[in-house]
């Protein structure tokens, strides 16, 4: 996705959090190298401290997602803000919150564009 948006300008966050039986641990090396570009910060997260502060703040104008929750946590899940968007006691709004992101990588590098280009 990070390839198709080209040299754009732009933070990626990437939270790992425990959710599935088999994330005991933080994510190894070989984990990490699936989001090897220099835009992308990576954090492990055990205590799902970023996702429900995410599920919290999710309401109007919040886009508010129709997938990605396990136990009231969400997981899966993208979220795209436009430039200059800052998190300070509320999560600003996002242009897209959704999942799982395997399935809308595309509509991802699409919002990103869009919101580069001022569109």
């Amino acid at each position: 996705m990070l390839k198709e948006i080209g040299d754009q300008p732009v933070a990626v966050l990437a939270v790992w959090e425990p959710m599935l039986p088999t994330d005991w641990t933080s994510p190894t090396g070989f984990v990490l190298r699936r989001m090897r570009d220099r835009r992308v910060r990576q954090y492990w997260d055990p205590n799902h401290l970023i996702a429900r502060r995410m599920g919290i703040d999710a309401r109007a104008p919040q886009p508010e997602p129709d997938c990605c929750e396990r136990h009231g946590i969400l997981w899966d899940l993208a979220a795209v803000y436009p430039p200059g968007a800052m998190w300070t006691d509320r999560m600003p709004a996002a242009v897209l919150i959704n999942g799982p992101i395997v399935h809308i990588a595309a509509e991802i590098a699409n919002r990103v564009r869009a919101a580069r280009s001022g569109q």
